[in-house]
């Protein structure tokens, strides 16, 4: 056994002191993403832990380190993963630590302690309970493979025509170790948190397995023919557009057509991303510029996004593209008329917002001199009341073809589905 094996055998042992069923519960911010005070308390000691024998090794982990970037030399630690399962008094939840050396990770340990089970490897092989474990192989049809991370369902009625047995454990600690161990026979985590599929991974790979680890795709598998289908049917596939729907004031945007888009283009595995901005009197264009500021800071608004605005939402991605120099791969105007100054006679919140809305001179021609980006879309109504939508390639002026208000439907215009817009969208990928 190595040094780095018995030393994290050690701390997540004496953590074990540290677990109680008196804990506290909150959200981390996502949705269904929670932290305990168990957590925070067990990753505090093994970081103290680590800094009295590795003071000069980095700390990358869930609660306190969280930049996802794995060093030369650092320790990867997730003191509870699969927390729901542990909030909720489920049994499949563990704690779990590797240790990178030299840019190569040489050991790691899953402690599961409700199932009384220690996993741990090094360079000697992988271990459960102190016995040597290895891979079990069986025929395609008769694998046993989970899914954990983003979007699975998908993915899971395209391995259909491989084998229809697969679980979802909620904790990659659990998926990996029992790959390890020959319960199941592959398994993948489609995120990219090293906390969550860095120990397991090693666990496995030193039990056997074959893995594999790239952006938005972790994976272990029983041989390289299991792991090679894992990949071509739920690995998300790489350098293709995002798409942005951005809302204005009402915000009905994303409860109407743009869940429309999300659903039809997220079955594709095509992110779409629907930032939410203050409406109403509170809609101002400071806060939009700052929500997007940080998804181009980020990099998931950039050159191969495309963005979808309604209403007064163009006019602010107008003055944003402006500001910040930026050009998507295409741009989707949807009632733009928000974008053009015209007379009314209303004097509420909704003309307070669109006064801030109008656009300079320059920021027309920033966008009007971007051929690539040049899309239009509006509303109307015939004479039987059915909305009618048009689409306008290469015009952005389009002043005369604003979404027309509808008296009748709580005095708002609404937007359900626009089957032209998912149309355009899927020409533009």
């Amino acid at each position: 056994m190595s040094k780095e094996s018995k030393f994290l055998k050690d701390i997540v042992k004496k953590a074990h002191a540290l677990l109680t069923e008196k804990f506290n519960t909150e959200s981390k911010g996502g949705e269904n993403d929670l932290v305990t005070t168990l957590d925070l308390e067990i990753e505090r000691f093994l970081i103290n832990e680590i800094k009295k024998q590795y003071s000069d090794f980095d700390i990358v982990s869930e609660e306190f380190n969280t930049n996802n970037k794995i060093t030369k030399n650092c320790f990867i630690i997730d003191p509870i993963d699969g927390t729901i399962n542990f909030a909720n008094n489920l049994p499949l939840w563990g704690i779990q630590i590797a240790c990178v050396k030299n840019g190569k990770t040489i050991a790691s340990v899953i402690s599961l302690p409700r199932i009384n089970e220690f996993y741990y490897a090094d360079e000697t092989g992988a271990y459960l309970n102190d016995t040597k474990i290895s891979v079990n192989e069986v025929p395609i049809k008769n694998a046993l493979y989970s899914i954990d991370g983003n979007n699975n369902l998908p993915s899971m009625q395209r391995m259909r025509k491989y084998t229809s047995n697969r679980r979802n454990f909620g904790g990659v600690c659990i998926s990996m170790s029992f790959v390890a161990s020959g319960r199941i026979h592959g398994a993948v985590f489609r995120s990219n948190k090293p906390w969550d599929y860095e120990p397991g991974l090693f666990i496995c790979k030193m039990a056997g397995a074959s893995i594999k680890s790239i952006d938005g795709f972790h994976a272990a598998a029983m041989n390289k023919e299991f792991l090679d289908i894992l990949e071509l049917e739920t690995a998300k596939k790489q350098n293709i557009s995002n798409i942005f729907v951005l809302h204005s004031l009402n915000g009905d945007t994303l409860k109407m057509w743009g869940q429309d888009i999300k659903e039809t283009f997220g079955e594709k595995e095509i992110d779409v991303i629907m930032p939410e901005f203050p409406i109403r009197e509170n809609s101002r264009y400071e806060k939009f510029k700052e929500i997007l500021e940080f998804y181009i800071t980020n990099g998931k608004l950039n050159t191969n996004s495309i963005v979808v605005a309604h209403s007064i939402g163009n006019a602010y991605f107008i003055r944003f593209c402006k500001e910040f120099n930026y050009i998507p791969k295409a741009y989707i105007a949807v009632a733009p008329g928000a974008i053009y100054e015209y007379p009314s006679t209303r004097n509420d919140y909704t003309m307070e917002v669109k006064k801030q809305s109008y656009l300079k001179k320059d920021a027309l021609d920033y966008i009007n001199n971007i051929s690539s980006i040049k899309y239009c879309l509006y509303s109307d109504e015939n004479d039987n009341n059915i909305e009618k939508f048009t689409k306008f390639l290469n015009d952005t002026n389009a002043k005369g073809v604003y979404l027309k208000y509808y008296n009748h439907f709580d005095g708002y215009h609404r937007i359900y589905k626009i089957p032209e817009l998912i149309e355009l969208i899927n020409e533009l990928l």
